[in-house]
């Protein structure tokens, strides 16, 4: 835990759980979670990055979305690698229920409104402008596997809820 200029900052590290609820497994799957708290007025602008850097020339990179996941994909012949964390539609329904995400925020976030930005690379968070004593939680999933055609193992391994890592983790 830490604090910046206006925020409480607790990140939480973890390796996800093996297998997979499908059984299936993968190589190695982490997980980061920001729990962030409003403590002082002062504003600050603060962001998230969840970013591959210096990637070889056989890598393909693009987005991988799917139902309440924004992803990316980066693979080459020989291995799979994914990067996600919620969409705006779950970030809205965390709003609606206060659940991580403040309420004032309900109806701002969406389909195609998320305090993330999907870059080819990775993701980018842009933690909003909170009022003292309001908390967010954001999180990023990887997953890394060998290649094979067909297989969602890495997709479906950063497909995970706010709600489920928490519980699965011991914290609230």
């Amino acid at each position: 835990m830490f604090q910046t200029l206006s925020h409480i900052i607790e990140v939480i590290t973890f390796k996800s759980r093996l297998p997979l609820y499908n059984g299936q497994s993968v190589t190695d799957c982490q997980g980061w979670i920001w729990r962030i708290t409003k403590n002082k007025a002062e504003k600050e602008i603060i962001e998230l990055h969840c970013l591959l850097t210096d990637i070889p020339a056989n890598v393909q990179l693009g987005g991988d979305p799917g139902e309440h996941l924004d992803a990316i994909s980066a693979n080459n012949n020989d291995w799979m690698l994914h990067i996600g964390t919620e969409d705006g539609e779950i970030m809205n329904a965390r709003a609606l229920n206060d659940d991580g995400m403040p309420s004032r925020f309900m109806d701002s976030l969406g389909f195609s409104q998320s305090f993330t930005r999907v870059e080819l690379n990775g993701m980018i968070t842009d933690v909003p402008e909170l009022i003292v004593g309001e908390r967010v939680h954001f999180h990023y999933l990887t997953a890394y596997d060998k290649y094979r055609e067909r297989t969602v193992n890495t997709w479906l391994a950063v497909d995970e809820f706010k709600h489920k890592l928490e519980n699965w983790i011991g914290v609230w």
